[in-house]
């Protein structure tokens, strides 16, 4: 067997390889014990890793009709063995999730042994393609809000022939099983041939996902945003993204503007098959402003007899001006780059569009987002920060009552600024009933769950994160912050490491990670994080102080002390937070001064101390009365 051949045997999965050929499963190198069957089934998970394998599959697979035996005793005790040998859990799964009365799922990413992520052993054969191609209509003239609206209606289009198949039983291939369909929308493709026109057909992506994920969550879920923009440019098939995301279908587009002309084109492809289900092209102008929007997006419906969800009003404001929206594009592009210029950059898009048009819902939402950001970043102080966020929340959910994004922004800014946890909690739930596919308010609803030591909650929420955006870097570190808070630290190691195979050098992973590695005494690791953050952001207060508490911990005080009178000279002319300071000096083991600097932080409303229940560099102030009274003011429960 040639190398290639040889690496595509081995499939790679955190700290664990399954050897296809041998039949082995080892973990960092040594030999796990597994029997022949329940190997088997779990080469079957791996080779169709993200995707559902229904127990009848396995049966065929595995215990075929000449084999007699008690197959559903067979599987659950092999899929038992499989989760002993991965030290995994049931209720908590890392690596196997039931999906009741349906089969199983492998929701680790997977590797082959030459590192790429492994394609699924069991393509579909091709069909002959069934395209429906709407003809191009010139008579609309719009702007991208209100060709995205067109899009979502064109795929109320596309879904109603989804449900017709279905019922046919069409012999172009098997129709998943499931009433709920999970779909990707792939980046839209750029055909302008200016390479400055990304944030618009970036921008397009980010509303067509927001748009179908409030369309009907019963019946549609959508992979986030994250995941989908890392198959921009991507020259993988449709089969290989589908099984790498568990989708049954993918949305590809693509963008052609030429000044105020905009040609879009669509396709939806069901993933089994490949058959092309529906295509259609639109062209327009950007600059007219159309009010008929939602009266084309409901006539549409309303031909093609699509019930949409209840709850789904529209995103579009039919008064929209094309230049509030051109700005707000440019916001959310320099939004989605989560640093802190990127989040000023888009304070001033977000304010441009707002100047605008005073009723644009989503901008109010994206200024609220942005200072929230610039505040948990330590960019700017709490007292800054957190009222204009908390301001433009407001306004933001006052004018789109019924859009998930300001009730996620309001969650935000009611945590940070009031400290007020159960209206928190209530906006994201809010937020997640009006559009369960919104992968950040998981994330963010899963990080006040850890606050507040409901940890089994917010591993909950993580997981449906990470089912919706599971290539996204934040998704990924969040994960690792979740057990961190949990002090499950073995798990977030293993975590992290496999967020590390996304991308090695995002910030966010190393952060986490630096903390978990302090804690487990693995110094050397701590301070190799600590060192990756001040990389990517050069003598940030947030990376000093990381690498302080490091250096710190690990018997190293005096270059602990060097950092801390850096960081206290630069406390006289800009802002760092006390808390800062407050663990430094705990990890000094001069535990007085930190809790003066304690009392500082929380009379200055520094957003850290949110995690004060569960935060474990904390626990060596956590017996004076001082710290027990500030506990009993923030109510933690």
């Amino acid at each position: 067997m040639d190398n290639g051949n040889r690496s595509r045997q081995i499939l790679r999965f955190g700290v664990f390889e399954a050897d296809l050929e041998t039949g082995e499963l080892r973990k960092n190198g040594e030999k796990v014990p597994l029997q022949t069957q329940p190997f088997q089934v779990c080469a079957i998970l791996l080779k169709r890793s993200g995707e559902l394998v229904t127990r009848e599959e396995l049966r065929q697979k595995v215990w075929p009709e000449d084999t007699f035996v008690d197959f559903d005793q067979a599987v659950n005790t092999a899929i038992k063995k499989i989760r002993i040998a991965l030290e995994d859990e049931a209720d908590h799964p890392r690596f196997v999730e039931t999906l009741p009365r349906r089969g199983y799922r492998f929701i680790c990413p997977v590797l082959t042994g030459d590192g790429q992520l492994a394609e699924a052993e069991y393509p579909a054969a091709a069909a002959k393609p069934v395209v429906e191609t709407g003809p191009i209509d010139q008579r609309l003239s719009a702007r991208p809000r209100f060709l995205v609206t067109i899009l979502v209606s064109c795929l109320v289009v596309a879904l109603s022939v989804i449900v017709y198949l279905g019922g046919r039983r069409m012999r172009a291939g098997p129709v998943p099983g499931s009433e709920h369909v999970m779909l990707a929308v792939l980046p839209f493709q750029n055909l302008s041939g200016d390479p400055s026109q990304d944030y618009f057909s970036d921008g397009l992506t980010e509303e067509v996902i927001a748009q179908l994920g409030a369309l009907n969550p019963d019946q549609l879920g959508v992979i986030a945003r994250t995941t989908s923009m890392a198959y921009k440019h991507t020259s993988k098939s449709v089969d290989q993204i589908g099984s790498e995301l568990g989708v049954g279908y993918v949305l590809e587009s693509s963008v052609r503007r030429d000044g105020n002309q905009v040609r879009i084109s669509v396709q939806l492809i069901r993933v089994h098959d490949q058959v092309h289900v529906w295509a259609r092209s639109y062209d327009g102008q950007i600059s007219h402003s159309i009010e008929l929007q939602e009266e084309v997006a409901k006539a549409v419906a309303d031909q093609i007899q699509v019930k949409l969800s209840p709850s789904y009003k529209g995103r579009t404001n039919p008064h929209l001006d094309a230049g509030a929206n051109e700005a707000y594009l440019r916001g959310r592009y320099f939004w989605n780059q989560f640093t802190p210029e990127g989040y000023r950059k888009a304070i001033s898009y977000f304010q441009q569009a707002i100047e605008r048009d005073s009723n644009f819902a989503e901008a109010y939402s994206g200024l609220a987002d942005s200072y929230n950001f610039l505040v948990v970043t330590d960019s700017i102080p709490a007292s800054e920060g957190d009222p204009k966020a908390l301001e433009a929340a407001r306004r933001a959910v006052s004018l789109g009552v019924d859009l998930a994004e300001p009730h996620a922004s309001l969650a935000v800014a009611l945590g940070l600024s009031e400290w007020n946890r159960s209206g928190a909690e209530d906006e994201y739930k809010r937020a997640i009933a009006l559009n369960p596919s919104y992968s950040m308010a998981h994330r963010l609803y899963a990080a006040l769950l850890g606050e507040t030591r409901r940890h089994r909650e917010a591993w909950e929420q993580m997981n449906e994160a990470m089912r919706l955006d599971p290539l996204s870097l934040p998704n990924n570190a969040e994960v690792v912050r979740t057990l961190y808070y949990a002090r499950n630290y073995d798990q977030a190691i293993e975590q992290g490491q496999k967020a590390m195979q996304l991308d090695p050098n995002y910030v966010r992973t190393h952060f986490w990670l630096g903390r978990v590695y302090s804690q487990k005494g693995m110094h050397r690791e701590a301070i190799a994080a600590s060192e990756k953050i001040l990389e990517a952001m050069p003598d940030s207060t947030l990376g000093l102080t990381e690498m302080a508490y490091s250096l710190a911990v690990a018997g190293r005080r005096n270059e602990a002390r060097q950092i801390l009178r850096r960081l206290e000279g630069r406390s006289t002319s800009a802002f760092v937070p006390a808390y800062n300071f407050a663990i430094i000096h705990i990890a000094l083991n001069e535990e007085e001064v930190a809790m003066r600097y304690m009392q500082q932080a929380y009379e200055n409303r520094d957003w850290a101390l949110l995690v004060l229940a569960v935060e474990p560099r904390l626990d060596p102030l956590r017996r004076d009365p001082r710290f027990q009274e500030i506990s009993a003011k923030l109510k933690f429960p």
